[in-house]
């Protein structure tokens, strides 16, 4: 695996293990090394060379191998270079070979090492893991963490009240003292990582990761992300490319960036919807691309350099949604680098559509999307988008969606003032409390049983839900059955009675009636167009806001403590808000 251990430790003033600085003379430094086999993914022990040839600054790289006969394979635009076999058990690689996408080794070796001789030092690094009533899962993430080298410390912020109290947490933050718990309220994401940054301000010196408490992210993954962190000739945030824990090999997600335009985040290079690996070489991977650069990096697991809290400031305060996409356009704006670095990866529970579009979430999501967008002095695309899309939701039966859009444009029409921060401790059940009414009066008795196979074909099916709207209520001919992970606006669109399942369950089945169809659009219809008319007084007033609210002091306000001495004093082992 890579190792950043290079060199004599050395103790640490404040008592923590740090990595030795490695600046005083050329080390040699290994870049990653990684085992070979059937099993391991290329992946894990390719080089992305075109990711790393930028802050190598010309140092030659070299590659060695144990254990059998290997030939080195490289990849540019798609295709396959045999760049011949790796003889004695290594090799210095020419400019023209490193002047490539990928390399990686075909063979018999049991371990492939890349590694460079270059002048470097490593921060040591502070977790911040914010959880809610997920015992198991942050007990295990706070062990996992604690255990790797390159952790000097692990703040837990226990959002839920479980934790102190939890007999397995409680032993291991007995016996392993890099482990640090603040219990505070639920302020959401944002209000975690945020409390997190505080806390991580007491060693100015460290590296900041976040990381979502089901997100796993190997010690090999970090120390990469610390590497390229350590070369760059500016500051440099690091994210994680985002893979399926149900199937590992998937890639969900891997540079993303917010379209200014629409202020909706897209990915940056051309994975699309995500692909599965297994089974494939990096001449392959030529749909993802270091030329298309993301502005900003997802919080499943992205490492701040050093002083990063003290220059930007703190998370927006958004619950949920748009926290980390705002955080990455303030940071470009500053002269920030987004690197999203292949070799490196999470795994975590993928999301699926029904869960971001039909629950609560679809509130703040939309809420904090036109407030950023505002905040950011973007145009009329965002609402002409907004439109397009709400009203694709309302053809498609997606009524509920449609109304959540509605209570988050309701909401971002009242201004800051009225909720950017005050909403904290209600987001959740705010929106909560619209589905539950909504599947209160749409919701089937029963599950029916489908009559038609989904999708529909695409004209008759908007045909059907066009007339549908201009004729009325009638009793539901077309019943159709989708997976959660399967609902989109293309697998509904037209029939008169949906039922989603997971995992061959039924979760829920909604009638759609042409009155209400009728209702939401014409809703749809009114609310851009006040969105329109009101358009630049709002972006004016977002725009004053969103600084006021990124601060400590605004923060620590709504956690209930004052920043001297509570939040800048010694963090002590335990803190309760």
């Amino acid at each position: 695996m890579q190792d950043l251990r290079t060199g004599a430790r050395r103790p640490d003033p404040t008592g923590r293990d740090r990595p030795a600085d490695l600046s005083a003379g050329a080390t040699p430094l290994t870049l990653q090394t990684s085992p070979v086999g059937p099993s391991t993914p290329l992946w894990d022990h390719a080089f992305p060379a075109a990711w790393w040839r930028p802050v190598l600054n010309g140092h030659p790289v070299s590659v060695s191998v144990e254990g059998g006969a290997a030939t080195l394979r490289g990849a540019r635009d798609g295709h396959t270079l045999r760049l011949g076999p790796i003889t004695d058990g290594g090799r210095e690689l020419s400019g023209e070979e490193l002047d490539v996408d990928w390399l990686w080794v075909e063979g018999d070796a049991r371990t492939v090492t890349w590694s460079v001789t270059v002048e470097v030092a490593l921060a040591p690094v502070t977790v911040v893991v914010p959880t809610y009533r997920r015992e198991a899962d942050a007990t295990e993430q706070a062990r996992r963490f604690a255990a790797m080298d390159v952790v000097a410390t692990v703040v837990v912020i226990d959002q839920g009240d479980t934790l102190a109290t939890d007999p397995a947490f409680d032993l291991l933050r007995a016996s392993t003292e890099e482990i640090v718990l603040v219990s505070q309220e639920n302020l959401g994401g944002s209000g975690g990582y945020a409390r997190g940054m505080l806390e991580a301000a007491q060693d100015p010196a460290a590296a900041v990761l976040f990381s979502d408490d089901d997100a796993v992210l190997s010690e090999e993954s970090l120390r990469r992300m610390l590497t390229y962190q350590a070369l760059a000739d500016r500051p440099t945030i690091l994210g994680s490319p985002l893979f399926s824990s149900n199937v590992p090999t998937r890639l969900i997600a891997h540079a993303e960036a917010v379209r200014t335009g629409i202020f909706q985040w897209k990915p940056a290079d051309r994975l699309g919807d995500g692909v599965d690996l297994a089974g494939t070489t990096p001449a392959q991977w030529s749909f993802l691309s270091p030329g298309r650069a993301p502005n900003y990096t997802g919080w499943w697991g992205t490492l701040f350099p050093p002083g990063t809290a003290a220059d930007l400031g703190l998370p927006a305060p958004l619950f949920l949604k748009w926290d980390d996409a705002e955080y990455g356009l303030r940071a470009t704006a500053r002269g920030y680098a987004h690197v999203v670095l292949p070799g490196t990866s999470v795994h975590h529970p993928p999301w699926n559509a029904y869960r971001t579009q039909m629950t609560w979430t679809a509130r703040v999501l939309h809420r904090n999307r036109l407030a950023i967008a505002a905040a950011y002095g973007a145009g009329p695309g965002v609402i002409v988008s907004s439109l397009l899309h709400q009203t694709k939701h309302v053809l498609a039966g997606h009524l509920l969606t449609a109304e959540l859009w509605q209570e988050g444009i309701t909401a971002f029409r009242s201004g800051p003032e009225g909720w950017l921060g005050s909403d904290l401790r209600s987001a959740r059940t705010d929106g909560s409390r619209v589905v539950e009414r909504w599947h209160a009066e749409h919701d089937v008795e029963g599950t029916p049983s489908p009559t038609r196979d989904a999708p529909l074909p695409l004209v008759p099916a908007v045909l059907r839900a066009t007339v549908r709207m201009l004729r009325g209520d009638a009793p539901p001919r077309v019943v159709v059955s989708v997976d959660a992970d399967e609902m989109h606006w293309r697998t509904t669109i037209g029939a008169d009675t949906v039922i989603i399942t997971e995992g061959g369950r039924p979760l829920t089945a909604f009638t759609v009636r042409g009155s209400d169809a009728r209702r939401a659009l014409a809703g749809t219809v009114r609310s851009h167009v006040d969105l329109a008319l009101h358009w630049g007084r709002l972006r004016r007033r977002y725009q004053r806001a969103l600084p006021r609210h990124t601060t400590a002091d605004s923060w620590a306000a709504l956690f209930g403590s004052d920043r001297d001495p509570d939040l800048t004093s010694p963090t002590p082992s335990t803190r309760r808000t």
